[in-house]
């Protein structure tokens, strides 16, 4: 009984630990698509691991195709473009639409609540951060650059609700949605993502925080309802 205990409780090796961290933030879009992870030296130092702990990780998610080492002067790794058929998307979605309207629902209480907590807490230089990520947003040109955006910015208003619970929720919920958005019209998703942005930040503005909770609800709909149509389509 105490050795399964001990067994079930065995903490993964830490290269494991460090890729899990990584494939995290590639889901999540904060390192996107083509862009180079900080060199091997300074990139061990600031996840406080070793430099061969950090390359097996680096090995494992090449093996999974997230990310390509490259040799020479300006070689390092690099975060590698999901190409991946819309038709097998669909097909993967529709197998997980259970699971992906439930982390929707746990989305939409958790992020409506964080965006109530934030409009009274929310700092000037937050707000002038997400006027500037909502602009970012409106133009970028490829989803990489969207998706990069639009996690920065729901991120910046968890954090301004000063919930660490809450935080950890919505980024939770987030890696369940995770898919690739080349399933979606980019200028479609960049129009309507950048009108429920600019909602938010105009209630956060005025403190609102009634307003900024109808808000957040109507930008999630949207996205629920663009999810929705992804799995009805044939």
């Amino acid at each position: 009984m105490e050795q399964s205990l001990a067994s079930a409780l065995q903490l993964p090796p830490p290269y494991e630990m460090v890729a899990a961290h990584l494939r995290r933030m590639i889901h999540l879009g904060l390192y996107r698509p083509g862009a180079s992870m900080p060199p091997e030296r300074e990139h061990a130092e600031q996840l406080g691991v070793s430099r061969v702990t950090l390359r097996n990780a680096i090995r494992l998610l090449a093996g999974e195709g997230l990310v390509e080492t490259r040799r020479g002067a300006h070689g390092g790794a690099f975060v590698r473009e999901l190409r991946v058929a819309p038709e097998r998307v669909r097909f993967e979605l529709r197998a997980r639409a259970p699971e992906l309207n439930a982390a929707m629902e746990f989305r939409l209480i958790n992020e409506c609540s964080a965006v109530e907590r934030a409009a009274a807490r929310i700092e000037p230089q937050a707000l002038e951060e997400l006027e500037r990520l909502t602009d970012e947003l409106a133009a970028a040109g490829d989803v990489g650059l969207l998706r990069q955006a639009d996690v920065r910015f729901h991120l910046l208003i968890a954090e301004a609700a000063a919930s660490p619970l809450l935080r950890d929720a919505i980024v939770e919920a987030r890696l369940e949605l995770f898919m690739p958005l080349e399933v979606l019209d980019l200028a479609e998703m960049r129009q309507s993502s950048a009108r429920g942005h600019r909602a938010i930040v105009a209630a956060l503005r005025r403190g609102d925080a009634r307003a900024a909770r109808r808000a957040m609800a109507a930008h999630l709909r949207a996205s629920d309802r663009r999810l929705s149509r992804i799995l009805a389509d044939d």
